[in-house]
């Protein structure tokens, strides 16, 4: 008896073997197998390997007598061409032939040609990830950065349009706000553009350290800002007066630094002031983001996506009447210039993960803060998930070791991120730590 199996075996796995072992104990093997051009026609890409080395490895089987070319549709008319005598086939055959003609037996349940490409990428992630990571973002490689990555477009493209929506909807969700807006660049870029908009009047800004610093300064080149005040974290029993607007930053990253949240919510009202919050190294790490009026954070810290975005979240719409065509968030609110589109793809995947993603996180920062328990500088109230401020000096034990150094960090002190095994989720046990030195 001449039975048939057909498949593409762009990728051979254990399920096709199986079937190929099933198949031989009814008779004579011959394996119709689909041409290049008809991999390409149906399933839209070139097969990993060409027809005639896909046949080359199929009559290298056992199991395998004889390997024809077919089509990807087997009909009545190819099987009377080969003389086969019937179809042997997974129970997801679609093939239309005579039912007398066709032997179906269950898959191999959990694997597929498609299922081996995602776990190839995988694989491939994985080797990109020797190289260990201890900056403030991005962290290590997440295959779902990049198993979502398609050619896209802004406008009129609805697959995107519908990725888009989803991956706003669940950050307004994280956040708590109602508004978003998604820009094309840097944390920055979108805490220049939130000030702009929004900040007016009298300003008091409290300073967690460099990057507090700097909305400082970004208030002092806002002409809609008439006075800036700068009172130091732990000074803030000394502001007084009205303001109208508090500006402070949740996760100083340059000096390791968990500012108090609800502290300055508490601030902002008793001073009469709206609550503008950097959240670049707080969101998806950190609770309580609603507790500001605005928020502006980017893509590749504790959301574990691709760099290249940023994101303002509000409740209320600017007041400010920003001139400039870049930086007025109604033009990126009407999506006025091109957006960051991949970034919004792999954010898509990253958040389905985002989860066990951040355990990945807590899991590294407890592991480090056992580790050099001697060493950290802060108490635990005013530590960031995201890194830990230590007393020494860091260095790396091999060459494939990028160290964060801070923009402000004393000598002698150090900050060590902990998003260097976000990729193995909560299998994460803190081996990477190993791949450091913290001395005197």
């Amino acid at each position: 008896m001449r039975v048939m199996v057909d498949m593409s075996a762009t990728i051979i796995h254990h399920g096709h073997i199986r079937l190929l072992k099933k198949a031989k104990e009814i008779g004579t093997v011959v394996v119709g197998l689909t041409s290049d051009e008809e991999v390409f026609k149906r399933k839209g890409y070139q097969p990993e390997l060409s027809f005639a080395h896909r046949k080359e490895v199929l009559e290298s089987i056992k199991y395998v007598d004889e390997v024809v070319e077919v089509p990807w549709a087997i009909t009545d008319d190819i099987l009377v061409r080969h003389r086969i005598d019937a179809l042997f086939h997974g129970s997801d055959n679609s093939n239309i032939i005579t039912k007398a003609k066709l032997i179906t037996v269950p898959r191999t349940e959990g694997v597929s040609s498609s299922e081996m490409r995602i776990r190839s990428l995988g694989a491939m992630v994985s080797v990109k990830n020797r190289k260990a990571i201890f900056t403030a973002g991005p962290g290590s490689l997440l295959p779902e950065n990049l198993e979502r990555l398609d050619p896209c477009f802004g406008r009129d493209d609805r697959q995107y349009q519908s990725t888009e929506d989803r991956v706003l909807t669940r950050l307004k969700a994280m956040s708590g706000h109602s508004q978003i807006a998604r820009l094309q660049g840097s944390a920055s870029l979108a805490l220049e553009i939130a000030i702009r908009n929004f900040v007016a009047g009298r300003v008091l800004v409290v300073t967690t350290g460099y990057y507090a610093d700097r909305l400082a300064a970004a208030c002092r080149l806002n002409s809609q800002v008439t006075h800036v005040d700068v009172v130091q974290v732990g000074d803030t029993d000394q502001a007084s007066g009205h303001y109208d607007w508090l500006l402070t930053v949740y996760t100083e990253t340059s000096v390791g630094l968990r500012n108090d949240i609800r502290a300055m919510r508490r601030l902002a009202d008793r001073l009469g002031a709206r609550f503008m919050a950097d959240a670049t190294g707080s969101i998806g790490l950190e609770d309580d983001h609603d507790l500001a009026d605005v928020i502006a954070y980017s893509s590749c810290k504790g959301l574990f996506g691709l760099t290249g975005a940023s994101f303002i979240a509000f409740n209320d719409q600017p007041q400010n009447a920003e001139t400039s065509f870049y930086l007025s968030l109604r033009t990126h609110l009407a999506r006025g210039m091109t957006g960051p589109y991949h970034t919004i793809y792999s954010l898509d995947g990253a958040l389905d993960r985002h989860e066990e993603v951040r355990e990945s996180v807590r899991i590294g920062k407890e592991f480090f803060c056992r580790k050099y328990a001697d060493r950290i500088i802060r108490p635990v109230g005013e530590q960031p998930l995201l890194c830990t401020f230590v007393r020494g000096t860091l260095s790396a034990n091999d060459e494939n070791v990028i160290l964060y150094r801070s923009r402000a960090a004393a000598s002698g002190t150090a900050v060590v991120c902990h998003l260097g095994e976000g990729h193995l989720g909560r299998a994460a046990q803190g081996d990477i730590y190993s791949r450091i030195s913290i001395t005197d």
